[in-house]
């Protein structure tokens, strides 16, 4: 393994306990990189394509409304980008694939572990160690009764996980395949620990995505007993949360009040309207049809739904929509068709072979579709640790022949 790899992977494995030192083990290697190669990347047509979105994500911010809040919100977005742009070239070969799933899964370990003792055994903070550990870890979670572990919200926890759950199932199978039984075994006991840590959670978009990955591994292996036991037990839950009361009864005494309450939200049972996900979906349309182009700026949503509503929102639950409002068709057509171009040659890619399916590919694949879906119903981005793993993973799904690369003539 090379050297800037193992800075990579190290930092990677590390980011979710202390974001600064894995930070700065990521942001070195990237600098590196950069600093070695920079010349040969600003060839390549993909490093152009990012290049106009961070030039139109800038122009969007620099229209707002309060640019300096706006300029800020580009660092959930820039930094991330050339990370990405670095680390695709880093992780061309099956063997940094399967390195970098690999670190991604151990490094769920410990937050779980935490996790687990903060819900289950009265663990909790502030802990914290300078510079390098801030964790609040409040008892019962964040919010209370949803585990958060070493995340300041359980829904940034739930997103990361549900990362970790999908690798670990994909490792697990192609240990299983490759007969190699202290892995399978290590693989059932992370798979198990993420899957309570989801469950802890509370968080209904994991379930749901998790209950989707889980029926496409049974797709694509054709393990129709999968298929079989996941419709059984969602008919189980669904009956419990949403059936005609003869039935429900009965079905709720099987599956715990967890699940099914907070499936039909019996556990909140008054939620005001401003708080709702439609409502704020359809201010953030409104949003983008009152200025199409270049969008409200980003971070300005917060704000400007307070002012409607009255109830402060960091962003309407969808990353779509939170671009197209507060960066503009432009910005989101530039950011959005790299990528998925990126994940259309991947997909391309895995459906011409002939054979097996690659379970590393396809794991990685999945795991770039579990929180891109995640995405969909909450942004949680702006958690480095979150987003860090989206642009990693994208880049393992890049192997570099999806957008023709610029090779400088040898010169004899």
């Amino acid at each position: 393994m090379m050297r800037p790899q193992r800075g990579l992977y190290l930092g990677l494995l590390i980011f979710p306990l202390s974001p600064l030192l894995g930070g700065i083990a990521i942001v070195g290697v990237t600098a590196w990189y950069w600093w070695q190669k920079g010349r040969s990347q600003l060839q390549q047509p993909l490093t152009w394509s990012f290049g106009l979105a961070a030039f139109l994500l800038l122009l969007s911010s620099l229209q707002a409304h309060d640019p300096s809040i706006s300029l800020l919100g580009l660092a959930n977005f820039l930094p991330f980008m050339a990370i990405f742009l670095a680390s695709r070239a880093l992780i061309q070969h099956p063997q940094h694939r399967q390195h970098l799933s690999d670190v991604i899964v151990l490094s769920s370990l410990p937050v779980a572990i935490i996790g687990l003792g903060q819900q289950y055994l009265g663990w909790h903070g502030p802990i914290r160690f300078g510079w390098l550990i801030s964790w609040e870890l409040e008892v019962g979670g964040t919010p209370p009764g949803r585990m958060a572990s070493v995340f300041g919200y359980a829904n940034s926890l739930a997103n990361f996980s549900l990362i970790a759950w999908t690798l670990a199932i994909g490792l697990t199978l192609q240990a299983w395949r490759s007969q190699q039984t202290s892995r399978v075994a290590a693989g059932l006991i992370l798979i198990c620990l993420n899957s309570a840590v989801l469950l802890a959670t509370s968080s209904r978009n994991s379930w749901g995505v998790a209950v989707l990955m889980a029926l496409i591994y049974g797709i694509i292996l054709g393990w129709h007993w999968l298929l079989g036991v996941i419709g059984a037990i969602a008919a189980l839950i669904f009956g419990a949360a949403f059936g005609p009361p003869p039935l429900q009864s009965p079905l709720q005494t099987l599956v715990p009040r967890a699940i099914w309450a907070r499936l039909n939200d019996d556990l909140y049972p008054y939620r005001p309207i401003e708080t709702l996900r439609t409502t704020q979906w359809q201010f953030a349309w409104d949003l983008s049809q009152e200025r199409p182009l270049w969008g409200w700026g980003l971070r300005q949503f917060p704000q400007l739904y307070q002012e409607h509503t009255g109830v402060w929102l960091g962003h309407p639950h969808n990353l779509p929509l939170m671009l197209l409002s507060e960066t503009g068709i432009l910005a989101t057509l530039a950011l959005g068709l790299p990528i998925g171009w990126i994940y259309y040659q991947a997909v391309r890619h895995l459906k011409q072979q002939q054979s097996q399916p690659d379970l590393i590919a396809l794991t990685l694949l999945l795991a770039f579709t579990a929180t891109s879906l995640f995405h969909l119903v909450d942004v949680t981005l702006f958690d480095a640790r979150v987003n860090i793993l989206g642009w990693l993973l994208l880049a393992a799904l890049d192997d570099g022949k999806s957008i023709p690369q610029y090779k400088k003539p040898e010169i004899s």
